[in-house]
């Protein structure tokens, strides 16, 4: 759909009523079923066993609109092909009352991420020559330049091929949590994260980006926004404005240098 031919306020109109279809059929939510760790950090993030039989790091409404951040960083993520923990809605309520492990923990749905094993933490980045690694790094650079990164941080498999995850997305946005409707009118253009300038991509992997990117629909970034639940913090108005931001950086970024200099085919449609 080429939005350049409504107007502003018609525009958001469009985006409001498509956001609304996607709501009246929530994301039904896994169940939690049993406390598996915790950390001792300011989000508080727990490790749960769900009724799928799969292990989730979940962080809780107490975490605030850090969890909205997460959910919707994490869905790009998927969206691009770029290596993110899967996101789900984890609801653990029945589980909150009867652990007492998890009596700081708030009840309610929860963000929850796949839990990837076997890895170790790092802020700085490291295996950026391994093969496996190159795309896995253009995407990345990708999504961080997309929504605009305020925290680096990556897990990497402790045996080789080292290969790099994103997990935690709770500061993106401009100004993390915090973000305001004016925060997303007021950003700088999008751009490939310069955290990643030491990557040194080819013209083929900048290509190969490119194509993902371009692959990612308007319908594709309002199921994305539509995906927390109201009881997280985000307003219609908020949803609206974040996927007008969304929609414009994507054809910043495509309609910018990345490298390859190669038109996309039906970009810009």
């Amino acid at each position: 759909m080429n939005f350049g031919q409504y107007s502003e306020k018609a525009a958001q109109k469009i985006w409001q009523n498509w956001l609304e279809q996607y709501a009246i059929q929530p994301i039904q939510p896994l169940k939690a079923i049993t406390f598996q760790r915790a950390w001792r950090t300011k989000a508080q993030p727990i490790l749960l066993q769900c009724e799928d039989s799969q292990n989730y790091m979940v962080k809780g409404q107490q975490a605030g609109r850090q969890i909205v951040n997460d959910q919707i960083v994490a869905r790009l993520g998927e969206c691009l092909g770029a290596p993110v923990g899967r996101a789900k809605i984890i609801e653990i309520t029945d589980l909150v009352a009867i652990e007492p492990k998890m009596a700081d923990i708030a009840p309610g749905t929860a963000h929850g991420t796949g839990w990837i094993e076997q890895c170790f933490d790092s802020y700085t980045l490291i295996a950026t020559s391994e093969e496996e690694n190159r795309l896995r790094l253009m995407l990345l650079a990708i999504l961080y330049g997309w929504v605009e990164a305020n925290d680096h941080q990556f897990l990497f498999n402790a045996s080789p091929p080292r290969l790099i995850h994103s997990v935690d997305h709770g500061h993106f946005f401009p100004k993390g949590p915090d973000w305001t409707i004016a925060d997303l009118a007021s950003a700088s253009p999008a751009r490939l994260d310069p955290y990643f300038v030491e990557c040194h991509f080819t013209p083929d992997q900048m290509s190969q980006g490119r194509q993902s990117l371009a692959r990612i629909t308007h319908e594709n970034l309002v199921q994305v926004v539509a995906s927390p639940p109201d009881q997280w913090g985000i307003t219609m108005k908020e949803r609206v404005a974040l996927v007008e931001y969304l929609s414009q950086r994507q054809g910043e970024l495509l309609s910018g240098d990345l490298g390859d200099r190669q038109p996309i085919a039906g970009e810009g449609g």
